[in-house]
């Protein structure tokens, strides 16, 4: 029987799932003194968690998410949220948007293809799919006074302190710098887009009327949910599809069947793991009292391998019919950029199948995270 006072975060950084899976069955509601938090592991409960904000607020305290990028979205409730949720969600929800994404990212990826093709193997990780996600955010927001290298690591830095559960200061440090060089960038481009305004994401959040702290704190939550997802979705979706020599068969013959490999991995790997809150009161929650002012982390993960929801959760099916996922959230939280995360792992994908036939794997792949799951390298051969 688990023990849920053994459990750190360097157990689940490693592999989650079996832990979650034990958590889930024995104890789905659980306090976790090492991380300090409450883990939430069945799916009717993380649903409730996310679809109740009254009961559980994003308004943290402490908040690592506050902390690492300043107020956001996500560390706010109720009409503060929306008026931040629905002035900026236009550049990266509307049919526009998807229209402009689908028209300049196949050049983009091709260019990123030129340069690795002709060796006949990379590491997708590194040469493609971080790339690719960053180049996207940047045309997405017009953000054009950094390279997508400097992007990166920032992101990487964001992410270091968001998912800083166990209050290290050396991850703090490293957040820290991140999150004032990231400002400091934003700040200079904000000052050229006064001046010369165009039609993409910074541009559209000056012209709606956001402050300075507005826009830079929530591009900072911008950079760390819409970096690491398409990221690790495109290389997740990619490592599926090259262990399935049946799946990439079908796939290769019926470009149509991608959209339900790209669900199916959202599930099954849910590269964004948890959803933090907090408690408002005492709250009664899968027969366990949660007290007033607890953290709870909502773990999508979890919720997304449920038996209850799924039928045999732990294997991988791109035909289900149970329903949606949660791997983009659920509730007035809910990630504003899952349509163009969508398509950046589908078009992404599909580049890659179209340039280099006969893609597998040239390494055995480990997948690492808690927080942020995918491959730590996606070594590929082809040809």
């Amino acid at each position: 029987m688990i023990d849920p006072t053994a459990i750190t975060l360097a157990d689940l950084e490693r592999d989650p799932n079996p832990i979650l899976a034990e958590l889930r069955s024995q104890s789905p509601v659980a306090h976790v003194p090492n991380m300090d938090m409450w883990l939430i592991t069945r799916w009717e409960d993380v649903v409730f968690v996310c679809e109740h904000p009254e009961l559980f607020s994003a308004n943290t305290d402490p908040s690592w998410l506050r902390e690492c990028l300043g107020e956001n979205m996500l560390t706010l409730d109720g009409e503060r949220h929306d008026h931040l949720a629905d002035g900026m969600r236009p550049p990266f929800a509307g049919s526009e948007a998807g229209r402009a994404l689908r028209s300049s990212l196949p050049g983009m990826l091709d260019a990123l293809i030129d340069d690795f093709e002709d060796e006949g193997a990379t590491d997708l990780m590194t040469s493609y799919a971080e790339p690719l996600a960053n180049l996207t955010l940047l045309e997405a927001l017009g953000f054009t006074t950094v390279t997508w290298q400097q992007l990166a690591g920032w992101c990487h830095g964001v992410i270091t302190g968001i998912s800083n559960f166990e209050n290290d200061p050396g991850r703090a440090a490293i957040a820290s710098t991140a999150h004032r060089e990231l400002g400091e960038a934003l700040d200079r481009q904000l000052e050229v887009l006064r001046q010369t305004p165009d039609n993409r994401g910074l541009s559209h959040f000056l012209k709606a009327g956001f402050s300075r702290d507005e826009i830079v704190n929530n591009v900072r939550l911008m950079i760390s949910g819409g970096i690491n997802e398409p990221r690790d979705g495109v290389g997740l979706v990619m490592y599926v599809l090259m262990s399935d020599q049946e799946i990439l068969t079908a796939v290769e013959a019926d470009r149509s069947l991608l959209r339900k490999v790209v669900e199916e991995t959202f599930r099954y790997h849910t590269p964004v793991g948890t959803a933090t809150r907090q408690t408002t009161q005492e709250v009664q929650l899968g027969g366990v009292t949660i007290p007033e002012g607890a953290i709870v982390a909502a773990v999508l993960s979890a919720a997304n391998r449920d038996p209850a929801r799924w039928t045999d959760p732990d294997v991988f099916n791109p035909d289900r019919g149970e329903g949606s996922h949660l791997a983009f959230s659920t509730g007035e939280h809910r990630c504003l950029g899952e349509s163009l995360g969508r398509q950046q792992v589908r078009i992404g994908v599909e580049r890659l199948l179209d340039r280099l036939p006969g893609l597998r794997l040239a390494e055995e792949v480990t997948l690492h995270g808690f927080e942020f799951r995918g491959p730590a390298s996606l070594e590929v051969a082809w040809g």
